[in-house]
């Protein structure tokens, strides 16, 4: 090993050997690798190489584990060695989803029709070479079948990827519009339509460029050709459910986006920052017209802190523009989806065409990362990991809705909350927070989330 004198010295990478990659080619994990053989170093940079290291391989989620060491070959000369613990990459999955934005909506009414069940099977390393392959066949609230091919490599250096995603859906029953009742005290939920045929179909092309010259940044460049089939069932109960009262709407998709990710780690970060943001055009007045024109504009900018010791700090904003267009209800996305709302306010949708999204997060590693042998014969599943973290939150949205503002009462004002947390992360990236918070309404509860909310 090297020695504390070694510490000002200037030094030659002689070898970087990799081991425990039974899938994974050499040359995926050497991409990430910011060094190369016959590079001459400083030995006092080592260990920001290795955290540099460490963060680039985690954040292609191969890997369970890393181990990263530099070891002394000579006067002048070092080895990189590095030991990953790969994942297993081929999942059988059967499909258990929600159609509701989140677990928390599902929960309040436990609506079994509005659950998405099948099966698919999805490779994350396939050909050892980091392109993602999956199936899809999806029956239940939303019948679909599909295919998505991400290739992060197309040429030698690997600074080109690309992929395809194609996929048909359809559904018997869709929501249409906010439902308003200020007499019964309902706003800002989803009312539905439902019907024994189908009244919704959908059918999505489209292919994909990336472009990522060294490490953090990414372009990358979005077409395709996608579909919107509704009944006349649906227009009916929302004449604005599509452009002009259509009941197809058919169209060129285009998009541009830009993503810097420098976090230790994308499933739950503790440290750095991430910069991502998009450029998303619907329509070029060919395939149809008097059909959707419409541009949105969307940025995510997080930032993850230590504190001191087992305490961290992070804050995030989100927010979208949609500078031309009216958007019909269907491309119409404001808070309340996905991952994209004001904790407290898992219960609500807030439609519009403009949003502003910004959290706080304060939180205590409550358990260190714990590792533990599970001695099974599945070396893919044999080293288990765990941590816990208390965290204090608070957040705050503003929704700008220019359409329907009159049955959307919690647009066009701030919304905001707080709460308390406690946040479960283990391994394959699996995260399960338990929050309680109150909101602007003044109403308490408690939710569970299985995403990082920052």
């Amino acid at each position: 090993m090297l020695t504390a004198e070694a510490f000002t010295q200037k030094l030659e990478v002689s070898t970087i050997h990799i081991s425990g990659n039974d899938r994974t080619k050499d040359f995926v994990i050497l991409r990430e690798v910011p060094i190369s053989e016959g590079d001459s170093i400083l030995s006092e940079d080592l260990e920001a190489i290795k955290k540099d290291i460490v963060r680039n391989i985690t954040n292609t989620s191969l890997t369970n584990f890393i181990d990263v060491k530099f070891d002394t070959i000579s006067a002048g000369q070092i080895a990189c060695n590095i030991k990953i613990h790969e994942r297993w990459y081929i999942w059988p999955n059967i499909i258990f989803s929600l159609a509701d934005p989140n677990f928390s909506t599902w929960i309040q009414d436990k609506n079994p029709e509005r659950l998405n069940y099948g099966f698919s099977i999805s490779d994350f390393n396939f050909r050892g070479r980091r392109e993602k392959l999956t199936v899809n066949f999806q029956n239940g609230w939303t019948r679909k079948v599909g295919i998505n091919y991400q290739i992060p490599g197309l040429n030698k250096k690997r600074t080109l990827g690309g992929g395809f995603e194609f996929y048909y859906s359809n559904n018997r029953e869709i929501n249409h519009q906010l439902l308003f009742n200020p007499e019964e005290y309902i706003y800002n939920k989803r009312d539905f339509v439902k019907a024994t045929r189908f009244i919704k179909e959908e059918i999505v092309a489209r292919a994909k460029l990336e472009y990522r010259r060294k490490f953090l940044n990414t372009h990358r460049w979005i077409a395709g050709i996608e579909t919107i089939i509704i009944d006349d069932t649906v227009r009916n109960a929302n004449p604005d459910y599509l452009p002009n009262g259509k009941t197809r709407s058919q169209y060129f998709y285009l998009s541009y986006g830009f993503k810097r990710e420098k976090r230790d780690n994308k499933a739950y970060p503790l440290t750095g920052y991430l910069i991502d943001g998009s450029v998303d055009h619907r329509g070029l007045g060919i395939l149809n017209k008097n059909d959707v024109f419409l541009t949105e504009a969307l940025i995510t900018v997080n930032f993850h802190h230590q504190i001191k010791g087992r305490w961290f700090f992070g804050h995030g904003y989100k927010g979208k523009l949609t500078p031309i267009g009216a958007p019909p209800y269907y491309f119409q996305r404001g808070l309340g989806y996905s991952n994209n709302f004001v904790r407290g306010y898992e219960l609500y949708v807030i439609d519009g065409q403009h949003y502003i999204l910004h959290k706080n997060n304060i939180k205590y590693q409550l358990i260190r990362k714990q590792t533990i042998d599970l001695k099974t014969l599945f070396r893919k599943f044999d080293k288990f990991h765990y941590s816990v973290f208390l965290n204090a939150f608070s957040d705050a949205g503003y929704v700008i809705d220019n359409l329907n503002g009159s049955s959307n009462p919690l647009a066009n004002t701030w919304q905001y909350s707080c709460g308390l947390g406690l946040d479960f992360v283990t391994y394959y990236d699996l995260v399960v927070r338990f929050e309680g918070s109150i909101n602007k309404l003044g109403n308490p509860g408690f939710y569970v989330n299985f995403r990082c909310p920052i």
